[in-house]
């Protein structure tokens, strides 16, 4: 799924949306292994909508979006790999580097298609670097706003 990048971008600056990549590690046979990469997506909850359902509906509709740009990174990535995201939470996330306020949190897995115990090699950290090239393009901080 492509996502249009004027939209995008004003979207991500509305929302202030921002995202983290980070080593995906499992216990494989004993040992820690790295096996890809995780992908945190991140945008603000408005602070406007008191508690209610239209609330809870504004935060599906911003995970549904961040949801739609991970998923257009699939191509970026290659064949040989997938994305997979994990199922919509609708807890508030804080951090400090955004003075906690909430934010709506996307959780993705990137590792190989054909075998997800498959350790990450240089060529597999080479293809995430055009994934966050293609996040700051269409409008998304690294790390916050």
């Amino acid at each position: 799924m492509a996502v249009d990048p004027a939209e995008t971008q004003a979207w991500a600056r509305d929302n202030k949306a921002a995202w983290e990549v980070a080593p995906l590690v499992e216990m494989h046979k004993g040992e820690r292994l790295q096996v890809g990469f995780e992908l945190e997506m991140y945008a603000r909850i408005p602070v406007a909508i008191p508690p209610s359902a239209e609330r809870e509906k504004v935060v599906e509709a911003l995970w549904d979006r961040l949801r739609e740009i991970a998923e257009s990174l699939l191509p970026i990535v290659g064949d040989n790999s997938r994305i997979e995201v994990e199922p919509f939470e609708a807890a508030g996330r804080l951090r400090p580097e955004t003075n906690f306020a909430q934010e709506v949190l996307l959780q993705a897995r990137l590792f190989h298609a054909a075998d997800y115990f498959a350790p990450v090699g240089d060529g597999d950290r080479e293809r995430v670097k055009p994934l966050e090239a293609q996040l700051i393009a269409i409008g998304l901080r690294q790390r916050s706003w």
